[in-house]
């Protein structure tokens, strides 16, 4: 059926075709439901594209767990590349060598991904991966999807969230209007309101009605006369097959994605060429791409397919997938998980608990971690009659797969089940093993006393056995709940021990030495900088030669931290800024999120306000990022909040939430001070904010690490948390002895504008006076409120102060940032585009315009550009 109702798509495409050869790359969701034909326009599409474009395409397949790289294996084959990172283990190898392939020679090039509803995560993670990287190249990639699968919608929005917004559109397929429905039906003679009515314009649904309509199968078409369903239609064509094609087309019902003749033969025991001729005539099959043995075939439709083999008798399907299964058998190039498709199927319980360990080991390998957590689920569910051992290796295999896609209760379940079968075998080095990653994944889960119980636990057992790597890891296990307990004692203690093991000569494991590493040099921060420095150091320079990137960006975090901790601001901006570029180019999410907000912490310290909220407003809009990652961008972006008189009650109940099950110092202790500064400005009880800070000192072993808590109890007038004068900091020590001045002048040194204002509220009113000119320079309204009572309090006056230097140049007493945002407010654009004008999000653009409707005195954004006009504030 020719196109009807698709040249406006088809012209955009060929507009977003041009903009790619000409170095501005796009990637195109071409979304809509199932049937709307968003195949066929994008076959036309591709069957139109100017000369010199290079077009290469693949499709996910419905099978019941996708393949690993099911579609980029296709284009791979058809494109003739040779992957030769492709066994590197190292999927980010994988994909830069894939993103080079598809960008060499800037020639214009067309990408065509089908179905990638049901791609499998490392699908995904490559379309992320190229996405991101794909503005300035010539490549146009252009992926279907129904926008009816709800599973399948939930995933595809954390993949456009992960892309940048200007590197990718959506294209909607709608369906046919009820003019063109009674177009096509007039043309056979047929009820168009009739075909319109059971349809819906669903493109393909029209097209089986009105092409079967009339044959000798399916009487015609009208009002009193509707095929009950549309698997009637399907299969009307079916049965004007004689009895051999009709045995083909059953064999082929089995393949969810293209097929070689050579398939339908094995199945049916008969050359089968000739028969897929016949299925293709009948409109049934079509011609795919060509394959290494020749041409391939595949269904005109996914639902075509499963209403015919859904039509075969349970017995009879059976026994065309263990033909299938047999013969892809003897197929080297035939994928594990293809195998184990038809295994199930066919229900051969042997076949599956040999071929699924091998699929879910191989996704995982590839980072389809969902897909190799279902392979997992089905080989554990037919693993009656495997050893203890090998049932143990699987659960072991599903917990870590199950931690990597954050199903949590799942993982400590497989866990404990591999931990049961390891102890009733005796073998004290997996019991060992086990009783550490339990430890690891009770603490992802917020279980810190479940997390030191299996700690030491693991750590008494493996002292037992002779397993020194283990025993290592062990240690540096309890070193890292240490560490992020605040006790850099048991830290030190454990990791050094891991270290120690680490480094004799006949043990070889960096990965191990890197993680105490990194224990070790965050724990020392306080007591030793420098030797804190050089290991965490040494820690990075492992990890970033074995291409270790999670402990990479681990030792990133943990550097920049303590460079924050020794206020090194310049040396802490310089890591960060290293860390979080590796992230993106490795795509860690999760770490690079952490550190922006580190960031976020560092610039609100420095008194970069705008920057802060920025950064942190990224990391916080981000909602399908962990708890963990949010928690430093919620603390900086409450404290800009609190201090510039604005809301930040979820924010607070976020970080709240978040605490329920910890009691490490670093997360209580920015918490603590958070609800202190608010108890200060009257915003929340005294006493609940004294208490939050008694917890955090608690928790922490060391005088210098504690010394803010020590600070803002003198700020709330209680002096029994002050540090030792011999290890406190010496800006919190100057401070508590009644040297204010000093004091201020640490914090300026350090860079701190606001925490030198603090400083001086120990001090005269000309110090208070002082304070109050940086506290509006840095727009904290709701503290300069609060110091000005403060003034009034101790019988100072107040003159009549002008606004900042950045807000005095107009009438409405607008800051920089906020005519910035009413010139674009007057060029007519939207938030989003203000915010992507201006390098901030959504939300920060809400605060801008509530700031400036309240201060034009306006109701709307209309309403402020005339009152900008006429105030002559806009030209």
């Amino acid at each position: 059926m020719r196109l009807i109702e698709r040249a406006p798509n088809l012209d955009h495409l060929q507009s977003l075709l041009r903009e790619a050869a000409n170095g501005n790359g796009r990637v195109v969701l071409l979304e809509g439901e199932a049937g709307a034909g968003k195949s066929s326009l994008a076959a036309a599409f591709a069957g139109a594209v100017p000369e010199g474009t290079r077009v290469l395409s693949g499709a996910c397949e419905n099978f019941g767990t996708a393949e690993p790289l099911g579609p980029w294996r296709d284009i791979a084959r058809h494109a003739r590349w040779t992957l030769t990172r492709a066994s590197s283990g190292n999927w980010i190898t994988l994909f830069s060598e894939v993103l080079d392939l598809l960008t060499e020679g800037r020639q214009p090039t067309l990408l065509v991904i089908e179905d990638i509803h049901w791609a499998d995560d490392a699908t995904l993670n490559l379309i992320r991966y190229i996405g991101r990287r794909i503005r300035h190249t010539c490549l146009l990639l252009v992926a279907t999807a129904r926008n009816d699968d709800t599973p399948g919608q939930t995933r595809l929005r954390r993949l456009l969230a992960d892309i940048p917004p200007a590197h990718w559109l959506r294209i909607t397929v709608p369906p046919l209007s009820k003019a063109a429905v009674l177009e096509l039906a007039n043309r056979k003679g047929l009820d168009g309101e009739a075909i319109f009515s059971a349809t819906g314009g669903n493109a393909y649904f029209v097209s089986e009605l009105v092409d079967c309509a009339g044959s000798d199968c399916l009487p015609p078409l009208s009002r009193d006369h509707l095929p009950t369903t549309i698997r009637d239609a399907v299969l009307a064509r079916a049965d004007i097959l004689d009895e051999a094609d009709r045995e083909a087309l059953w064999a082929a019902s089995t393949s969810p994605d293209a097929f070689a003749p050579e398939l339908i033969e094995a199945i049916c025991g008969s050359d089968a060429r000739a028969s897929l001729e016949a299925c293709t005539a009948c409109g049934l099959l079509v011609p795919a791409s060509s394959g290494p043995g020749g041409n391939l075939f595949m269904f005109r439709h996914e639902i075509a397919r499963q209403a015919v083999e859904q039509s075969l008798p349970p017995l009879r399907r059976r026994a065309l997938h263990e033909k299938a299964l047999a013969y892809f058998r003897n197929r080297t190039e035939a994928s594990v998980a293809r195998m184990v498709h038809h295994a199930n199927e066919a229900q051969d319980m042997s076949a599956i608990s040999e071929l699924a360990p091998k699929a879910a080991a191989e996704a995982g390998r590839l980072g389809a971690h969902r897909q190799a957590m279902r392979h997992y689920e089905l080989a554990l569910a037919h693993a009656g009659d495997l050893s203890d051992a090998r049932r143990a290796c699987l659960y072991e295999g599903y917990a870590f797969e199950c931690h990597l896609t954050g199903q949590m209760e799942r993982a400590i379940a497989a866990q404990t089940s591999a931990l049961a079968l390891y102890r009733a075998l005796g073998d004290i080095r997996h019991v060992g093993d086990n009783l550490r990653w339990l430890s690891r994944l009770s603490y992802l889960a917020g279980d810190r006393k479940g997390a030191d119980a299996f700690g030491r636990e693991a750590v008494e057992v493996l002292e037992q056995a002779a397993s020194p790597a283990e025993l290592a890891m062990g240690y540096s296990n309890l070193s890292q709940l240490g560490m992020l307990a605040g006790d850099a004692e048991t830290a030190t203690l454990y990791g050094e021990r891991a270290i120690a093991l680490m480094t004799s000569d006949d043990i070889a494991r960096p990965e191990v030495l890197c993680h105490a590493l990194n224990n070790v040099g965050t724990a020392i921060c306080w007591r030793e900088p420098e030797r804190a420095r050089q290991t965490l150091d040494q820690a990075l320079a492992i990890a970033l030669e074995h291409g270790f990137q999670e402990h990479a960006a681990r030792a990133f975090t943990n550097r920049a931290w303590v460079e924050i901790q020794l206020h090194a601001v310049d040396a802490a901006e310089n890591v960060l800024a290293r860390g979080i570029a590796y992230c993106i180019e490795h795509d860690l999410d999760t770490w690079r999120d952490y550190m922006r907000g580190e960031l976020a912490e560092l610039l609100t310290f420095l008194g970069r306000w705008e920057e802060a909220a920025a950064a942190a407003q990224a990391v916080v809009d981000n909602q399908n990022a962990p708890a963990l990652s949010r928690y430093p961008s919620l603390v900086a972006l409450a404290t800009l909040r609190t201090r510039r008189g604005e809301t930040s009650g979820e924010l607070l109940q976020e970080m709240a939430k978040f605490l329920e099950n910890t009691f490490e110092f670093q997360r209580l202790s920015a918490h603590a001070a958070l609800v202190a500064e608010r108890a200060w400005l009257g915003l929340c009880d005294r006493e609940e904010a004294l208490a939050g800070l008694r917890q955090a000192a608690s928790l922490c072993s060391d005088d210098a690490a504690g010394s803010m808590i020590g600070f803002w109890a003198h700020i709330l007038g209680e002096t029994g948390l002050a540090p030792e004068d011999s290890s406190g900091d010496a800006a919190v020590i100057a401070m508590l002895n009644g040297r204010w001045q000093e004091a201020a002048d640490i914090w300026t040194d350090r860079r701190a504008p606001y925490l030198a204002a603090l400083a001086l509220l120990d001090g005269d009113n000309d110090a208070l006076y002082r304070t109050l000119t940086t506290l509006e320079a840095l727009g904290a309204t709701a503290v300069v409120t609060h110091v000005k009572e403060l003034i009034r309090k101790r019988g100072g006056r107040l003159a009549a102060r002008g606004p900042r230097a950045s807000t005095q140049a107009n009438a409405a007493g607008l800051t920089t940032r906020e005519m910035d945002v009413l010139r674009l407010i007057d060029e007519g654009r939207s938030n989003a585009e203000i915010g992507a004008r201006l390098f901030v999000s959504a939300k920060t653009v809400d605060h801008h315009i509530s700031s400036i409707l309240a201060k034009l005195s306006a109701k709307s954004r209309g309403q402020a550009a005339a009152e900008g006009r006429r105030l002559g504030l806009l030209q």
